[in-house]
């Protein structure tokens, strides 16, 4: 469940293996799973992980709705690859669960209202603000 506040859609890498202070190409390598996800304040609830897609990230839609009503859009490097803001974070270990900045952000969300983040390839999820 979410709380009140602003809302947004990012992506959410699970990490494989470590990364000690790398790349955007080391932190793909090291991804075993990548997760559509909804962030307000400091939670967070992930969609089902897939494995990371041969497709650049950078180019992958990013939809967020507000019971049924698109609110925002953008694509997946909106500010640049998506992976770039994980290997800023310098070393990460194996397990390790990591979202990107918001993508598609919306104002304030209230009780009850229903979000849905849709990320390309890498499906949906949906979540209740509580």
């Amino acid at each position: 469940m979410l709380e009140q506040g602003p809302a947004a859609a990012a992506i959410a890498f699970v990490l494989g293996s470590d990364v000690d202070d790398g790349t955007v190409w080391d932190v793909l390598a090291a991804t075993r799973a990548l997760c559509p996800a909804l962030v307000t304040g400091d939670r967070h609830v992930l969609g089902g992980p897939v494995p990371v897609p041969a497709a650049d990230l950078r180019l992958l839609g990013v939809v967020l709705e507000r019971g049924g009503e698109v609110v925002a859009t953008a694509a997946g490097g909106a500010h640049g690859h998506p992976a770039a803001a994980v290997a800023a974070l310098g070393s990460l270990r194996a397990g390790d669960i990591v979202v990107t900045p918001p993508l598609a952000s919306v104002g304030e969300v209230r009780p009850g209202d229903v979000l849905v983040a849709s990320v390309g390839r890498l499906g949906s999820v949906e979540a209740t603000v509580g």
